[in-house]
């Protein structure tokens, strides 16, 4: 494959995971495994797909699962409770209605991190 083909390909996985989350409200890693697969289907042979996405996907799921899965767990409790908007009011007191761009910035970072 030439270099401008595997260029446009990742071009086009982005704005297809950016649709499947932003316009469909799909879970992003539903979002990503699927356009890993379809990816996957146009660029490798079709007896190695399968082989090379248990082979990632395993050794990824083995190194960093259960982050993933705790993180997704903290982020359905804070949306579920409240706690996302109650530290964005928190913030956005401290650091009063003028900078409320600083203070959104400040709150996506805090509950992003947790």
């Amino acid at each position: 494959m030439s270099i401008v083909t595997i260029s446009l390909l990742v071009l086009l996985s982005i704005v297809l995971i950016v649709i499947l989350t932003s316009v469909t409200k799909l879970n992003a890693f539903a979002s990503l495994f699927i356009v890993a697969l379809l990816l996957a289907m146009i660029a490798l042979p079709d007896k190695n797909v399968v082989e090379i996405l248990k082979e990632g996907f395993g050794s990824t799921m083995a190194s960093i699962g259960f982050l993933i899965i705790f993180g997704a767990i903290i982020a359905v409790v804070l949306e579920k409770t409240g706690g996302a908007i109650s530290i964005a009011n928190y913030v956005l007191s401290k650091t009063g209605h003028g900078k409320a761009a600083s203070a959104m910035g400040i709150t996506g970072f805090v509950v992003g991190s947790t």
